[in-house]
This record gives C-alpha cells, sequence and structure tokens, in this order.
C-alpha cells in the first residue's frame, strides 16, 4: 500500500486540481437534485454524506501534495492546509447561491469541513503508523 501511494504521490497536485474543478462544476450546475433514500422512519439525504466525502478526499489528495519526504506535516503547515480548505468550503458554498436553484446550506458546510477534519486527520494517523512500521 505504501509503494502504492508512493508511486502515487508525484501526480497527487494533478488529482487535487482536477478534484477543486470537479467540486466547483458540479456546484454549478443548476437545480442539482436532491439524492435521497426513503426508509419507514423517514427520508435520508444523500448529499451530506457526498460532501463528507468529496472534502475528505480533497484532504486526502492536498495531504499527498504538500506532505514532507516521509508524510509529516509540520503543525504551521497543518493549520494553513486546514484553513484554506475550510475557506474554499465556504467560498463553494456562497458559489452556490449565485447559481440558479441551488441554495447555500449550513449544513453543507459542516459536512464539507468534518470530510476535511476526518481526511487530514485519517492521513495523519494511518501515514503515522507506516512510517512506525518501517
Amino acid at each position: 500500500m505504501f509503494r502504492l501511494i508512493t508511486a502515487f504521490r508525484p501526480y497527487s497536485k494533478y488529482f487535487f486540481i482536477a478534484w477543486i474543478i470537479i467540486i466547483m462544476t458540479v456546484s454549478s450546475i443548476p437545480k442539482l437534485p436532491t439524492l435521497k433514500i426513503e426508509t419507514e422512519k423517514g427520508i435520508i439525504r444523500l448529499d451530506y454524506l457526498i460532501h463528507f466525502c468529496e472534502y475528505g478526499s480533497l484532504a486526502f489528495f492536498v495531504f499527498l501534495t504538500y506532505a514532507g519526504n516521509r508524510f509529516r506535516l509540520s503543525l504551521k503547515k497543518y493549520l494553513t492546509i486546514t484553513s484554506g480548505l475550510i475557506l474554499f468550503a465556504l467560498a463553494d458554498e456562497f458559489h452556490q447561491k449565485l447559481i440558479p436553484g441551488r441554495a447555500f446550506n449550513m449544513k453543507d458546510i459542516y459536512s464539507n469541513i468534518a470530510g476535511i477534519i476526518a481526511g487530514l486527520g485519517f492521513c495523519v494517523v494511518v501515514f503515522r503508523r507506516i512510517r512506525e512500521s518501517f
């Protein structure tokens, strides 16, 4: 797994840029339907899970792009990346107010931020364990 990620790493900045373009493109689609699952107890909206996953993936690509040789981030770099991703998530959500049929939603922002924190946290924990095993 470590070899796969190491081989993938030189291309991570391209995945990072492509992922931002994908997020902005999908955010710009007017009147995008909300995915839902209807159960006996109610309706489960899948868009919050999608937001969590898309921003968790973005955090993963950013981590690979900016982490050092041994997949480490200084606290300053970690906080800068986290702040930058949160600002991007906020800008993306405010951008949707300008798109017909789209709306600003605080729950989307919460899902985005949770995905960012989970994605970066996952990277820190997993890569620390990988480093310790070598």
